[in-house]
């Protein structure tokens, strides 16, 4: 049969595409979002760049045909950059476009400068866009020095002294200002890229964690499921195979009696409920009775199903926590089930009182003893004295013969005053 689809393993099936897809997401938002904002930068650009031209053809400094192939420049350099931007921006393998971009931004803006000065007003956006463009900052700069020697040859050219005094300064500046603004602009880049990856590093720390959270999860509960099934269903169906067992030397022998069915009928009931028990997620104490009133219905059920005599004495502890509870109730159960099927005794006393600040649990037998540093079959004692340590407290095990001991002792730390 196929494993249930629950909502926690669907989320988790899902979770990891769903989150390749916000990244991607995440990424072309931040692609486009420079796309436009570089365009707009670049159009308004152009548009001020082709406006300057015609100005300066209308005013008359610039001749007709001269403002009109600046323009031409000017909209052929705008149209190339804006064809270019959504690759370079994308990060795709464009190197060779973005020496285009750089190749036509330091001619065409020459060959518009020189052909109408004032359209050297465009380096505004024509000098960031180089370092955009650009890979490595050494880079940037070699091209904005290159294009900016360009402008100045084209602003100076034909002119005075004068001219070239007022063009050198003018570049000088926009080089400076520049250069400024592009360090800056690549500082907050950088640290932009930075953090964009230590971010990436503790997204993917906190889904690692969260999945080991949720394996350690799996694996707690699974072993807690293991211990209830071990300490509950367990051990009644091992008394109900004693009483199947008994059954069937009392037929052979001709005295079966409605006793040892009805023992045998109240086991598998005991089974059933437990199961249920556990079905809902629950393990309560003798039905929430507490384990002063779970623990004679224990000794009386075991009495009557092993015909051994068995004494106890179970004193009022109260204010016990619930895990508490059911620890030591099962630390009586395990006993019990491994003197009446193991040790061969005759009596078995069950005693729980509070001795020095803790609540103790003994469960003794005069049977044939056992040495507890040898490795067990079962795990069985190894899952209650995990239980036990988790409560802070512990369980000892005297295996000597004729006086087989076993003392759980939870400490007065979880009883709730």
């Amino acid at each position: 049969m196929p494993p249930r689809a629950t909502p926690s393993n669907v989320s988790a099936a899902v979770d990891a595409p769903v989150a390749r897809d916000l990244a991607v997401c995440d990424r072309v938002q931040g692609v486009w979002c420079g796309v436009r904002g570089w365009s707009l930068t670049y159009g308004v650009a152009g548009l001020v760049g082709a406006g300057t031209a015609v100005v300066s053809a209308l005013m008359g400094p610039v001749s007709w045909p001269a403002a009109l192939g600046a323009v031409a420049a000017v909209v052929l350099h705008a149209a190339v950059v804006l064809r270019s931007l959504p690759r370079l921006l994308g990060h795709d393998d464009a190197r060779a476009l973005a020496g285009v971009v750089m190749v036509s931004t330091v001619v065409l803006l020459t060959v518009a400068v020189a052909l109408a000065p004032w359209v050297a007003m465009i380096q505004f956006a024509s000098y960031p866009l180089l370092w955009v463009v650009s890979s490595r900052r050494r880079e940037a700069i070699g091209w904005t020095a290159l294009s900016s020697v360009a402008v100045f040859l084209a602003l100076a050219a034909g002119g005075d002294a004068r001219a070239w005094v007022n063009a050198a300064v003018i570049q000088a500046v926009s080089f400076a200002g520049n250069i400024g603004l592009g360090l800056w602009f690549s500082a907050v880049y950088r640290h932009g890229t930075q953090t964009q990856d230590l971010l990436d590093r503790l997204t993917a720390a906190q889904d690692e964690l969260a999945a080991l959270h949720r394996d350690a999860g799996v694996v707690h509960e699974r072993e807690r499921l293991a211990a209830e099934l071990h300490d509950t269903i367990a051990q009644t169906l091992a008394g109900t195979v004693l009483l199947a067992q008994r059954a069937r030397r009392e037929r052979g022998a001709g005295t079966l009696s409605d006793d040892t069915l009805a023992l045998i009928e109240d086991a598998a009931r005991e089974a059933l409920a437990e199961t249920r028990t556990l079905v809902a997620a629950g393990a309560p104490v003798s039905h929430g009775e507490g384990l002063a009133a779970a623990l004679p219905l224990l000794v009386t059920r075991i009495a009557r199903e092993s015909g051994l005599e068995i004494a106890s004495r179970v004193d009022a502890v109260t204010g016990l926590d619930r895990e508490s509870e059911v620890a030591l109730l099962r630390c009586a159960q395990e006993g019990l089930s491994n003197a009446r099927r193991h040790s061969g005794a005759a009596r078995i006393e069950v005693t729980l009182v509070e001795v020095d600040g803790a609540v103790e649990l003994r469960v003794g037998d005069d049977g044939a003893g056992f040495d507890p540093a040898a490795r067990a079959e079962g795990f069985g004692l190894d899952g209650l004295r995990a239980r036990l340590a988790h409560l802070g407290g512990h369980l000892h095990v005297d295996g000597t013969p004729g006086a087989v001991v076993v003392t759980a002792r939870v400490p007065r730390e979880t009883v709730r005053a």
